[in-house]
């Protein structure tokens, strides 16, 4: 018979195997008793972290504690102030905690704690679930004495600190752990309060109400996708690109320095004779967050005091003037002119069917067009292919122009003080739906421009140098070809200058080949032909810079000294290919000797024009091998 301390002894093994057996099922592993083994070199240091999970964070360094806990309108601190939490500060310290890798480990015992920083210099992070359960505890130390090289090609090397688990299977080993959030747990936890006194998704934000000392506007759209307009006190459409950046200013305004309410003299709310607010709210929510601006009524003063409705017991020092890094009070649009939509105009130019020009310099121009064909440019009941270059200028002008402000939104009655009255400019453009937008601009007696949409009620002041992109006379829109020149007409191009003697070139279309005379004798044989084919086609894609008037006087002084005349000679041939006669054109070629400007003019015409010195260069090409 076996004796009961026998029969004990097997008792108590089985209850210890049993034991170890409920462990293993419920954790998976002997971990918990026996120790986790370290982590390898190169591993991340917390692999089972999920950071969609970590609910609450705290924190301990230097012996201060920290707690933060996340709710549905971002993180919040509850220790050692009530106030919002820099969701930047808590995604970092997440992202570190779920990426950080082992570099190098060191045994517990074989590392001067002191040394490594996880005595005094230490801090502790701790980031437990919802469900309060701890998914990662740790230390943290003092940066090792080394970084680490990226394992991503061409990465700068990173700092690495000492991390200690404080899991009690995991606190055998220290680790250099890649990365470094040392910096958030300076000055009291400083980096973790958020600085930015207003916290908002601008996808989702439905209005904004802004007062000033000049008065109040709201900012509002009708739902996610429709654009920003001004609603008070007028309605008007706002400047995409402004709004824009005053929503991107408006989330990146932060505070230099946060204060508790009770520990600051604060400025009593009705004193302050330029204070401001800015409300904003969500759509669906019935809930707006005020932000109280209170400027010093020092003028010297470069930031101002300000609250917030819902973190009432933080009081915000921002920057009131620029300051280098910093968006500030100043580099905010806050007023009707700064927001609304000052462009001249917002034309689809697709669209456009049709422009019609009207000036006191010159009677009405019209420019339509039926696409594909090109545009046309009808002046006294004459069609011909309109100037590409003058149509650009004038959309580019029309469409780019702002206004330097607006001076009334009145539709004033009288409209002589702006020179409105009297017109020095019409512009009318026709949309292929048939709606027309008219814009009449005027000059006061200053010589300022002003402009007005009829049937509008704003008046907007304009850069003078406007008028100076609008083509208004009728030779300016005369397409930039020069001429109808080609080679199978050509009977012969003369070239003259005053350096060499005439030189003439005449092109057999037969067999595709050219003779040359300089100062009449033959010099075919040295005549290159593929340069002379190069000029030809030079000359039969003759274009102008600008047509200019024929009293033009820079003009008429540069031809007076010509720099080169070229003599052109083509047959005339009727609608079946057979010869009529011949006409011969003369284009002459001068300078302005002080700006170097070079100008020409057709003997077949009283127009001068400009052309670019390049294509001269080109029709001054040296022609024979010498």
């Amino acid at each position: 018979m076996r004796s009961i301390l026998f029969t004990l002894t097997i008792a108590f093994i089985a209850l210890i195997l049993g034991a170890l057996a409920l462990w293993q099922l419920r954790d998976g592993n002997l971990h918990r008793m026996l120790g986790q083994p370290p982590v390898e070199i190169g591993e991340r240091i917390f692999p089972d972290f999920d950071p969609n999970e970590a609910a609450s964070i705290s924190l301990v360094s230097e012996g201060i504690e920290a707690a933060f806990i996340k709710t549905p309108l971002g993180w919040r601190s509850t220790k050692p102030w009530q106030d919002r939490m820099d969701f930047r500060a808590a995604m970092a310290i997440i992202a570190f905690t779920s990426s950080t890798i082992a570099e190098d480990r060191v045994s517990r015992d074989k590392l001067d704690p002191e040394l490594a920083g996880l005595v005094t210099a230490r801090h502790d992070v701790c980031i437990k679930n919802s469900k309060g359960e701890m998914i990662a505890y740790y230390r943290l130390g003092r940066r090792t004495p080394w970084e680490h090289l990226s394992r991503n090609e061409g990465a700068n090397p990173a700092p690495t600190i000492y991390l200690l688990p404080l899991e009690n299977a995991r606190k055998s080993h220290v680790y250099a752990a890649a990365g470094d959030i040392l910096p958030l747990f300076k000055d009291n936890y400083k980096f973790l309060r958020d600085h930015r006194p207003l916290y908002f998704n601008p996808l989702n934000l439905q209005k904004i109400r802004i007062k000033t000392s000049e008065g109040e506007l709201t900012l509002g759209r009708e739902n996610l996708s429709s654009p920003w307009r001004i609603v008070k006190p007028l309605n008007l459409a706002t400047d995409p690109t402004i709004m824009k950046g005053l929503l991107e200013k408006l989330f990146e305004l932060q505070a230099i320095k946060l204060s508790d309410r009770s520990e600051v003299t604060f400025t009593a709310e009705g004193t302050s004779s330029n204070k401001m607010e800015i409300s904003i709210s969500d759509f669906g929510s019935n809930y707006e967050s005020v932000l109280k601006i209170f400027p010093s009524d020092d003028p010297a003063a470069r930031t101002s005091q300000a609250i917030v409705s819902d973190r009432p017991e933080t009081v915000f020092e921002i920057p009131l003037k620029s300051e280098p890094d910093l968006i500030s009070i100043s580099d905010l649009p806050l007023t009707v002119n700064e927001l609304r939509e000052s462009s001249l105009t917002n034309l689809n130019i697709a669209s456009i069917r049709g422009i019609a020009i009207e000036s006191i310099a010159s009677p009405t121009i019209l420019i339509s067009r039926e696409p594909p064909e090109p545009w046309i440019v009808t002046i006294g009941n004459k069609e011909q292919i309109a100037n590409e270059q003058r149509l650009f200028e004038l959309l580019k002008a029309v469409t780019e122009a702002r206004a330097l402000l607006f001076v009334t939104d009145s539709a004033p009655e009288d409209l002589s003080p702006w020179g409105l009255d009297r017109p020095i400019l019409k512009l009318v453009f026709l949309a292929a739906n048939h709606q027309s937008l008219a814009i009449h601009f005027g000059l006061d007696k200053k010589g300022n421009l002003f402009a007005m949409r009829k049937g509008g009620v704003s008046i907007m002041s304009l850069d003078v140098k406007f008028l100076e992109k609008i083509a208004v006379r009728q030779h300016e829109w005369r397409h930039a070809r020069l001429g109808s020149f080609n080679r199978v007409d050509l009977k012969y191009l003369k070239r003259s200058d005053n350096q060499s003697e005439p030189f003439e070139l005449s092109y057999d279309v037969r067999d595709d080949s050219w003779k040359a005379k300089r100062g009449g004798k033959d010099v075919s044989a040295n005549l290159d032909p593929l340069k002379a084919n190069f000029l030809m086609g030079v000359v039969e894609g003759l274009e102008v810079t600008n047509w200019l008037d024929e009293e033009d006087e820079e003009a008429k002084s540069a031809l007076q000294n010509p720099l080169m005349t070229f003599e052109i000679k083509q047959r005339l041939v009727d609608e079946f290919g057979d010869e009529t006669g011949e006409a011969t054109e003369v284009i002459v070629f001068g300078s302005n000797k002080i700006t170097g400007k070079i100008f020409g003019k057709k003997s077949s015409e009283n127009l001068y024009f400009s052309i670019s010195d390049e294509t001269v260069l080109k029709l001054s090409i040296p022609l024979l091998d010498e």
